[in-house]
């Protein structure tokens, strides 16, 4: 590691998914992430999928070589097949220099164990979380991992998360001892578990904070002090998930061990999905700022996601951003025109073409990167004010429009749980008169900007191949479409609800010329993508099933306030 640097753990983390190939997984992905790795200084390549060690691992203690052969002999290839593709990888980055990381969520298991230990399914419905078995599983499966990738410099894990495969977080066994367990012990137990056997190998153990509230976090990295000092925590930027307009994760600087690490999203899962440019390079800085003067000494960069097949920022302009990572983490205080200009110089994708579609990026020449600098600044304020409702996010992670009232209001208020972080946030979307005036003309003024998005950037004169300037005069009109389509959602959930708050006529009308306006849109969206042959990804986003659905619940809860007819 690079003392004279400002960060000295720099991470270029991947995601996986064992139902398709993603970024982790294809070699064209691992060389590209190791060339830029190299050419930005990164030195911490990160494999994150949620159950990898269920797909590196059948514990030879519970899984007899002759048993997995017999009972199970093609999940064992596929289990062998995995080790030796992470082995190489592992080797691959030692070779330059670089170091592997796994990242999971735990406590995850192999489901075939629950046919070689049924007591684990306590009340026979629910496998039990607090099952003493748990203990030595983990054990046993982080020692024999540790000796089968012996190059792997560590493991990454959220632990208890409400996305892991059994979680006392989610309380779905009701046995005795579930109802009484202490969470505080859980997640002692849990992590002493994989701190041993790792650190018996030389092997880092990073605790990863992915709490849904301020009482889930406190737990986790509590945990981590009754474990060892060194283990490491690492924090999100922001507290629950990463969402730029939120306030900084307020644990940064607040840890009971020696290192503490942060993640960014670089690929912005939360801020347009990587498809609609949105460039943090600014707020990075300023989070880094942060982050250094909080004793933070590792700060990772996320670049796809697990659950979006064939995407990552290698075919995204949000590319910007592992530019700005690699060279903020190096030294935090510099100019940052220079950072977009070395991307540009690099080269900028296809947006609209899939990750394993991608041509050789496209560089901008000199005389064109102020434009597209200033294209970029000026997309992330249209990010701000469409997908996000006064700094609440408005999509619930899948960059999907709602698919109802309650799912918008659900997202906002709830899965965000901003309100805990920043007591009091949730009034800024109560449906008031006041604040419903607000947010109309926020997302007003996301229309106004993302229609001036082409002047700015001027797709014609970029010089750069006809393909590419095609693509990208298709996906600025795609970009309007999205914003206006967000813009639509939120005037008819939010006007419904301030109808149904006053119950006046006046607003009960408005709300139903917003549920025509969505009508409209719903039309009109269908119709501009008949025919058309993007990527899945872009209909995802446009989901008409979606649309439908919201139409039809905004309908009923305008019937509901229709008043009663006549009486016959």
């Amino acid at each position: 590691m690079d003392g004279s640097a400002d960060f000295a753990v720099r991470g270029f983390e991947f995601h996986g998914n064992d139902r398709f190939q993603t970024g982790m997984w294809r070699w064209r992905s691992i060389d590209r992430a190791f060339g830029l790795m190299q050419e930005l200084g990164l030195n911490t390549l990160i494999f994150h999928q949620n159950d990898l060690t269920d797909w590196a691992e059948l514990p030879r203690a519970y899984f007899a070589p002759a048993v997995r052969r017999a009972r199970w002999p093609v999940r064992a290839a596929q289990v062998e097949n995995g080790r030796s593709h992470l082995n190489e990888a592992a080797r691959r980055a030692a070779a330059r220099g670089l170091r592997l990381f796994l990242e999971v969520k735990e406590m995850s298991y192999p489901d075939e164990l629950i046919e070689l230990h049924p007591e684990l399914m306590v009340e026979g419905t629910a496998v039990c979380p607090t099952h003493p078995f748990w203990w030595e599983f983990q054990r046993q499966k982080y020692r024999e991992l540790a000796a089968d990738i012996p190059q792997l410099a560590g493991v990454i894990v959220s632990a208890g998360t409400r996305e892991s495969k059994l979680s006392l977080a989610v309380q779905s066994c009701t046995c005795e001892r579930c109802r009484t367990y202490s969470p505080a012990v859980w997640y002692a137990n849990l992590l002493h578990s994989l701190f041993e056997p790792l650190q018996a190998a030389g092997k880092t153990l990073v605790v990863r904070d992915f709490a849904y509230s301020r009482a889930e976090q406190n737990l986790v990295v509590n945990a981590c002090a009754q474990v060892s000092p060194e283990v490491v925590v690492a924090l999100k930027i922001t507290p629950h998930d990463f969402y730029p307009p939120f306030p900084d994760n307020p644990r940064i600087g607040h840890v009971p061990v020696r290192r503490q690490w942060v993640e960014f999203d670089a690929w912005c899962q939360f801020s347009g999905m990587g498809f609609y440019p949105a460039s943090v390079v600014e707020d990075m800085q300023r989070r880094l700022r942060h982050a250094r003067a909080s004793g933070v000494d590792g700060v990772t960069f996320r670049v796809d996601l697990e659950f979006m097949s064939d995407t990552s920022v290698l075919n995204s302009w949000n590319l910007v951003n592992v530019f700005a990572g690699g060279r903020l983490s190096q030294r935090v205080e510099q100019p940052l025109d220079p950072i977009y200009d070395e991307w540009m110089a690099y080269g900028v994708a296809n947006p609209l073409a899939a990750e394993s579609e991608q041509r050789a990026p496209a560089p901008i020449s000199p005389a064109q990167r102020a434009r597209v600098r200033a294209f970029m600044r000026a997309s992330w304020q249209v990010i701000a004010k469409s997908l996000y409702v006064r700094g609440f996010n408005f999509t619930d992670g899948t960059g999907q429009y709602p698919f109802s009232i309650d799912h918008a209001f659900f997202t906002m208020l709830v899965f965000q749980g901003r309100n805990d972080w920043e007591p009091g946030a949730n009034r800024r979307v109560e449906p008031t008169e006041e604040n419903v005036r607000a947010i109309l003309d926020e997302k007003d003024a996301a229309e106004r900007e993302v229609a001036a998005l082409p002047g700015i950037l001027q797709v014609e004169t970029l010089g750069v191949p006809p393909p590419l300037r095609a693509a990208l005069a298709d996906l600025l009109d795609l970009y309007q479409w999205y914003v206006r389509g967000l813009a639509r959602c939120t005037a008819a959930c939010f006007l419904v609800k301030l109808a149904e708050r006053s119950r006046r006529p006046a607003d009960v009308a408005r709300a139903g010329r917003a549920a025509d306006g969505l009508d409209a849109f719903r039309r009109q969206a269908a119709a501009r993508l008949q025919g058309t042959f993007y990527p899945h990804f872009v209909y995802w986003y446009f989901d008409a099933d979606y649309l439908r659905r919201l139409s039809e619940d905004v309908r009923a809860h305008l019937a509901r306030l229709a008043p009663p007819g006549p009486l016959a």
